[in-house]
Order: C-alpha cells, then sequence, then structure tokens
C-alpha cells in the first residue's frame, strides 16, 4: 500500500527518510483560509511528501462535506506531495465494526463525487488500543483490510495511533503505526525512539504537540533520520487547530535537510 505511494512519486520527488503526518482537524473555513498556512507550506516544500489527515465531523460527517470542505479538498488534492486520509475513531475498540464500515463507506463515496476532487486515498484509524490480545488484533486487522477494499486510491495507506509502543502484530495491518503522541515536554529524543516496539522504526511515525517556537527541530528530526523513523510531525497546539507557518516551515526544511 505505502509502497505503491512511493512508486507513484519517485519520478517528481527525491527520496527523503520521512514524511510529514499531519493531523489537520481545523475546519478550513471559507476559501480554505484556515489551511492556508499548511498549504502555503506544502505549495513552498514540493519535494517533502505529506500525508494529511481530514476530519469533518471526528469522521467523515454527511455526504457531501459542506461547500468549505469540498473546496479545501480539492485543493489539498491539487498538490501531487500529498495523501489525504479519512479521520476515523475507534475508541480503543470499544467503537462496533460496523461504525467503523460505514464511516469507511463514506470516505469511500467522496470518491464518487463528480464536481471537484474530494477523495481520500486511505484512513487514520484513532485511538488505537495497543493491548496484545487477539480479539483487539482481529478488530483492526478487520478494519484494515475492509480501507483496502473500499478506499478507491491506488496507495490505500492505513495509519493506526495508539500514541504509545505497539505489540508487533499490528504493524502487520497498517502501513504507519503512530508509536508516540504526546507534548513536547514529554519527547526525549533518542531515548524515546528507544521505548519503540523494535524492529519497526520503518513504520513508526511520531506526533508531538505543544511545541515551543525554540525547539530544535533540525537536531531532533535528523535522529529520526538515523533511527529510521518513518514519518513525523511537530505541532503548536494540543488539539491540532492551530498551524503556524514558521513551525510548518521549519519542520519541512528539517525533513528536506534529513
Amino acid at each position: 500500500m505505502y509502497l505503491a505511494w512511493l512508486i507513484s512519486l519517485i519520478f517528481v520527488l527525491p527520496c527523503h527518510s520521512l514524511f510529514i503526518l499531519l493531523p489537520l482537524y481545523l475546519y478550513p473555513g471559507t476559501s480554505a483560509s484556515a489551511w492556508s498556512n499548511v498549504t502555503a507550506t506544502i505549495a513552498a516544500n514540493p519535494t517533502v511528501q505529506w500525508q494529511v489527515i481530514v476530519n469533518p465531523n471526528s469522521g467523515p460527517g454527511t455526504y457531501p462535506p459542506d461547500a468549505n470542505y469540498i473546496a479545501a479538498l480539492s485543493k489539498l488534492n491539487s498538490y501531487r506531495n500529498v495523501v489525504t486520509l479519512g479521520y476515523v475513531a475507534t475508541n480503543y475498540g470499544r467503537i462496533p465494526y460496523a461504525t467503523l464500515t460505514s464511516q469507511i463507506d463514506l470516505y469511500a463515496r467522496w470518491a464518487t463525487y463528480t464536481q471537484a476532487n474530494i477523495a481520500v486515498d486511505g484512513v487514520f484509524f484513532d485511538e488505537v488500543n495497543n493491548t496484545a490480545a487477539s480479539a483487539v488484533y482481529t478488530y483492526y486487522r478487520r478494519a484494515a483490510a475492509y480501507v483496502t477494499t473500499k478506499i478507491p486510491s491506488d496507495v490505500t495507506p492505513v495509519v493506526f495511533n495508539p500514541g504509545a509502543s505497539t505489540p508487533a502484530q499490528l504493524f502487520d495491518y497498517a502501513d504507519t503505526v503512530v508509536q508516540f503522541e504526546n507534548p513536547f515536554s514529554a519527547y526525549q529524543d533518542g531515548a524515546t525512539i528507544g521505548t519503540f516496539q523494535p524492529g519497526f522504526n520503518d513504520q513508526t511515525a511520531i506526533i508531538v504537540h505543544s511545541t515551543p517556537s525554540t525547539a530544535d527541530l533540525k537536531s531532533l528530526v535528523r535522529t529520526m533520520v538515523q533511527q529510521g523513523i518513518q514519518a513525523v510531525y511537530f505541532g503548536v497546539d494540543c488539539c491540532y487547530n492551530v498551524f503556524s507557518g514558521q513551525l510548518l516551515s521549519a519542520l519541512a526544511s528539517a525533513v528536506l535537510a534529513g
């Protein structure tokens, strides 16, 4: 799944060891004005790869999304260095499987909208249960498999977000697993990476929020590159509703520098 995306980009993008996994949960506003810092940074860094998570209403909301979302999604999809992901909460495995599939079906339906390109390429599963248990594995295996059959994409990435160290078996079902989602004050560079499930750094994403403007992103990202981490995001607020153009540009520059 993720490999197909990389192959499709190889002729237009140089290979960087990290992509940016950006939780874009903010309502886009008129003319995507609230997303302007994000899209401006994406446009200014066309050789950086981005996976952008959209979340209209703790999931897909209604079909079609409203006019502001349609305009914003269409603009986001116009960038060749962007893959879009639809947000689906699992409440640590407590959301009924039928509810998950209905949300995935609705995201898949976005691709049938003919007036603009609002299709998503894959799904970001939030609140993933990281308990080593057969019932947990079955739940997430089925959910991931459903995405790959329903989302009409050449890529179809599946991302799990437990936000902490994850049992090895869950990596079998996802392209990317978020093994850290916490404030900057809790992130300890290589020491944090050392707490992850060993052997899966190349499928691991790190999401850091509440990042101060003084953070040395180049040094932190360099450690991630050296440790073979797959994806990263540093944001300024806890809930991904504020996007600093300065911080996004610094992150893109750090990823480029490697």
